[in-house]
């Protein structure tokens, strides 16, 4: 087993062969699974590496400490080891990943939990030989993920200034002989559940009923519509003035189409009501596939990584679980938009041109800039605080107010933190232009001068 890239342990043997609506199963399954109370940080202690000497540990305590330094919690603790590992020196086994005896498991508010830091104590009964090490749970772990970790220990007096980074490797280190210079290690299964937030909760619940509701008509639909050849074999015969009457619309397309173009100004009106029922129709049709089984399954293989990606990140993770306050909406949009000098620069303009697209339609595109004047700052704000904290206020005034939309805020702000690298490097590279235009100049008068 091996974490995954959501964090999770999964088998890679099972991943290539699990077919697509086993998985479409499982995953709401996971979902409708999840825990619905306070977060829950479960952690099985598999075995301690190379301590200082062949004494035997008594226990492993766990605890936690919140952000604010306020005292531990919950400190529980396993029994002694299972038995001694037969391959390392002074090296301990507590079980097994799924043994129960060697399972930790605190149970608090998950805002606290996700934020708060972790302390792992190897106790010995002679309370000087305490080895101790700490996990900051934000940073290592997210939110119905599973890790496996590797902690370093260190003596209870050398760990109080600060925590101790968790090795994320699975290695071991075998030895031989009775060396002792190795870094004692505990090795663990680390896992945090907790809920969603209450809205995204209801979102699911109610997703999961219409997938339901959908799935008990498409059964009894399809199986009813594919019997009907068999039940009616008259309806066969609909068939027949298929053929004439597709080819009449074919021939018929120039003539239509040269009437539409010629009475455009009064067919036009037209034109968009029946556009707008089509593209209505076709969502509506595309929103009823997409809550099949099969369409679930083909969007699945398009949304999952979309969905694994974000859910890594910090603002991901606030969004689905109730993991503390709410993110933003600038800091949401932060975590969508590119990043990368491309990227920013077709944001930007597509921003550029939307705010100026009011002047298509004289005054009243003013009012379409009073819906997106708070949308444009959100997304230049998003895409530039870091480098103009004030440009978000001046897209937002320059939207509002009237004739000031052809000012590219967004296209000014990428200039400012592109355009002086892009400078230094056109200058260096005119420099490097002339340096090697000196160098042909000089080659060339030598050249002439030996041939005189």
């Amino acid at each position: 087993m091996a974490p995954n890239a959501a964090g999770g342990s999964s088998s890679s043997s099972t991943s290539t062969t699990m077919d697509p609506l086993t998985a479409t199963t499982k995953m709401a399954k996971a979902i409708m699974s999840a825990p619905t109370g306070n977060g829950r940080l479960i952690c099985t202690i598999l075995s301690a590496y190379d301590l200082p000497d062949g004494a035997v540990p008594e226990s492993v305590t766990m605890s936690y400490r919140e952000t604010n330094g306020r005292g531990s919690y919950n400190e529980i603790s396993t029994g002694p080891p299972a038995a001694k590992h037969k391959d390392h020196v002074n090296s301990f086994k507590f079980g097994g990943p799924n043994s129960e005896a060697n399972q930790l498991t605190i149970s608090a508010p998950l805002p606290v939990l996700f934020e708060s830091t972790v302390t792992f104590t190897l106790k010995y009964s002679d309370e000087s030989k305490n080895l101790t090490s700490t996990c900051t749970i934000h940073k290592t772990l997210r939110v119905n993920d599973t890790q496996w970790l590797i902690l370093n220990l260190d003596p209870v007096s050398s760990t109080t200034g600060g925590s101790r980074t968790p090795l994320q490797s699975s290695a071991s280190r075998i030895s031989n002989t009775g060396s002792t210079d190795q870094q004692p290690t505990l090795r663990l299964k680390l896992r945090l559940e907790g809920p969603y937030r209450p809205e995204i909760a209801a979102v699911i619940n109610l997703m999961n009923g219409w997938f339901n509701a959908v799935d008990v008509v498409s059964d009894n639909t399809l199986g009813f519509v594919g019997d009907i050849p068999k039940n009616v074999p008259a309806v066969k015969l609909l068939l027949v003035p298929t053929v004439p009457l597709a080819t009449v619309a074919v021939a018929a397309l120039p003539i239509l189409g040269g009437v539409l173009i010629i009475g455009i100004p009064f067919f036009l009106p037209i034109i968009l009501i029946l556009l707008t029922l089509g593209l209505s129709l076709g969502a509506i049709g595309s929103s009823v596939y997409f809550s099949t089984r099969e369409g679930r399954t083909r969007i699945q293989h398009v949304a999952e990584p979309s969905y694994q990606t974000f859910l890594m990140t910090k603002t991901g993770q606030r969004i689905i679980y109730d993991v503390g306050p709410r993110p933003s909406p600038q800091s949401l949009a932060h975590a969508v938009l590119p990043q990368d000098m491309i990227g920013k620069l077709i944001v930007s303009l597509v921003i550029d041109a939307i705010g100026s697209a009011s002047y298509l339609i004289p005054l009243a595109g003013e009012g379409f800039d009073l819906t997106w004047a708070p949308i444009s700052m959100i997304l230049v704000g998003a895409l530039y605080d870091d480098v103009m904290p004030n440009l978000k206020y001046v897209a937002l005034v320059e939207e509002l107010l009237p004739f000031t939309d052809f000012i590219p805020s967004a296209t000014l702000g990428w200039v400012k933190e592109f355009g002086p690298n892009i400078i230094d490097e056109a200058k260096g590279r005119m420099s490097d232009a002339k340096r090697v235009g000196r160098r042909e100049r000089d080659a060339l008068a030598n050249l002439h001068l030996s041939q005189q």
